[in-house]
C-alpha cells in the first residue's frame, strides 16, 4: 500500500518530507534536545498545548535512518493508537510511536505490530503497540453524537511552513465543524489556527470527547488560519473502534488466503475462503493494494489484474511476497495490481483461466490470462507457445500476426497441443472469450 494512493480530494495533510523522502525536519534520529527546541515552525496558528499524556506522535521507522515524524494520534487504551490510514507504515518499514510527551521526539517509544482499518476507504486506523503505555486515554463520542455545529479543539505537532519542520511542542487550535463533507467526513473551518503537514490522525475535541481524526487540510500553504479542514467522523466508527480493542489484532482463519499490503506479510490483512471475489469484495485490502500473499496448504488462489476477473493473472499456491515475484513476461508483477481473485482447493481444476506452456502436453514454463488479448512481439513468450489449457466456456483465438491482420490462426476451445495443429511455436497475438 502506498500512502498517496489514499489522497483526498482535498489534498492529504501528511508530512511531506516523510511522503517524499525529503530529510526537512522529519527525523529525529540522533537529534540533540538543542536541535529540538529551537525550531520555531509550528501548526498554523493556535497555540501551545497544555500537558496532554494521551497525545501520540506517529513515526515511520526505515531501518538504519532512524525514525521518520509522520502524523500525531491519540492513545484510546493501553496497546491502541487512533490515528489516520494514510499515516501507517509504507513499502520498506515499520511504525513505532512516541507516548507521554508534549515535546517533539521525547517519550516512550513503542513499536507497532499490527494495524486495523474498518475499510479500505476509510481514513482512519487503529495501530497496535507490543506493550502497555501509560494512560490517560481520551474519551470517544458516542455512537450517537453528533459534532456538527459545534467548535472543536484539534491538536498535533504539524508544520508551519518551508522547510517542513515539526512544532517542538504540541499545539492546539479551535476550529468550526460547519457540516458534513460525505457519509463519514466532517468538514470544518479553522478560527484560531489550522492543520497541516503532520497534524493528520490528530483528535479534534468536542466537550473533552474525540468527536474526530483529522485527514485532510485545503487551501493551506503554511499561513491560512482559516483553511478547510477534513475529519472523519469517530461517532460513525466507534462500533469498530470498540470491537477491534476487545478482540485483538485480526487473527485470520487457518483456511483461508490472506492479502497484505506490505511484502512481509504485514500491515493492512483481508482473509477469504473458497469463493469468487470481485473489487468490491476488497473492503479492506482495497484495490490495487496487495503486496503478498499467504496461500495455506491445499488451496489455490489465481488473481486478476483487472476486475471481473480479466486480463492479466496469476496462480499461487504456496506464501509469496508478490513485490519479488516479479512479472511473468505477459502481464504486469502481480504487485499492487490485484482487482479480483478466485480461492478454490489445489486439486479442483482451473476454470478461471486459460494456460499457455513452452512445451508441448502441458508442460515447461507457463504463464495464465483471463478475458482479454495479448501481444506477445519481441517479448520472452512471442513464437514460444507449445500447448494451451482452455476451461470449458472459453474461447482462445490464437494469431502467427497482429489479431484479425494476421495470416493465420487457430481458434480452440478445449485443451490442445499446437504441433498437429501446425500453430506451434507460432503465436504471436491472442485473443480470450467468454462463450
Amino acid at each position: 500500500m502506498k500512502k498517496r494512493e489514499l489522497g483526498h480530494q482535498l489534498g492529504l495533510a501528511v508530512c511531506a518530507g516523510a511522503a517524499l523522502g525529503l530529510s526537512t525536519g522529519c527525523s529525529i534520529e540522533g537529534a540533540p534536545d538543542e536541535a529540538l527546541e529551537s525550531q520555531s515552525s509550528e501548526i498554523v496558528g493556535g497555540e501551545v498545548a497544555e500537558a496532554s499524556p494521551w497525545a501520540v506522535q506517529v513515526f515511520d521507522v526505515r531501518g538504519s535512518t532512524g525514525d521518520f515524524f509522520q502524523c500525531s494520534g491519540s492513545l484510546v487504551a493501553p496497546r491502541w493508537v487512533l490515528t489516520a490510514q494514510h499515516c501507517i507504515a509504507d513499502e520498506g518499514e515499520t511504525s513505532a510511536v512516541r507516548v507521554g510527551s508534549n515535546t517533539y521526539g521525547q517519550g516512550q517509544r513503542i513499536t507497532v505490530d499490527a494495524v486495523e482499518v474498518p475499510s479500505a476507504a476509510a481514513d482512519i486506523a487503529l495501530l497496535h503497540l507490543t506493550e502497555d503505555a501509560d494512560g490517560p486515554f481520551v474519551e470517544l463520542a458516542e455512537a450517537t453524537s453528533v459534532a456538527t455545529g459545534s467548535d472543536a479543539t484539534a491538536y498535533g505537532w504539524g508544520s508551519e511552513g518551508t522547510p517542513l519542520v515539526m512544532a517542538p511542542s504540541l499545539k492546539k487550535a479551535i476550529l468550526h465543524i460547519d457540516g458534513w463533507y460525505s457519509d463519514e467526513e466532517l468538514l470544518g473551518t479553522g478560527v484560531t489556527g489550522s492543520g497541516w503537514s503532520g497534524d493528520s490522525g490528530g483528535p479534534w475535541f468536542v466537550d473533552g470527547r474525540q468527536v474526530a481524526v483529522f485527514s485532510a487540510s485545503s487551501g493551506q500553504n503554511g499561513t491560512n488560519l482559516h483553511a478547510s479542514l477534513l475529519g472523519v467522523d469517530v461517532a460513525r466508527h466507534r462500533a469498530w473502534i470498540d470491537a477491534t480493542i476487545a478482540g485483538g489484532p485480526t487473527v485470520h482463519p487457518s483456511n483461508q488466503v490472506v492479502l497484505h499490503d506490505l511484502s512481509n506479510f504485514s500491515g493492512i490483512s483481508q482473509g477469504f475462503g473458497i469463493g469468487r471475489y470481485n473489487v468490491a469484495d476488497l473492503t479492506i485490502i482495497g484495490n490495487d493494494r496487495a503486496s503478498s500473499i499467504r496461500v495455506p496448504a491445499g488451496l489455490r488462489v489465481t488473481v486478476f489484474v483487472n476486475h471481473n476477473f480479466e486480463y492479466g493473472a496469476y496462480v499461487f499456491t504456496s506464501d509469496t511476497n508478490l513485490v519479488a515475484a516479479g512479472s511473468n513476461g505477459v502481464s504486469a508483477s502481480p504487485n499492487d495490481v490485484i482487482s479480483s481473485l478466485v480461492v478454490s482447493n489445489a486439486s479442483d481444476p482451473q476454470l478461471d483461466v486459460v494456460t499457455f506452456y513452452e512445451h508441448a502436453d502441458f508442460s515447461g514454463e507457463s504463464f495464465a490470462l483471463g478475458v482479454g488479448g495479448s501481444y506477445l512481439f519481441g517479448g520472452p513468450w512471442d513464437l514460444r507457445i507449445s500447448s494451451v489449457r482452455v476451461p470449458p466456456g472459453f474461447k482462445l483465438t490464437l494469431y502467427d500476426g497482429y489479431f484479425w491482420t494476421s495470416q493465420a490462426s487457430r481458434v480452440l476451445t478445449a485443451d490442445a497441443n499446437l504441433a498437429p495443429l501446425n500453430f506451434d511455436d507460432t503465436t504471436r497475438t491472442f485473443l480470450i472469450e467468454r462463450l
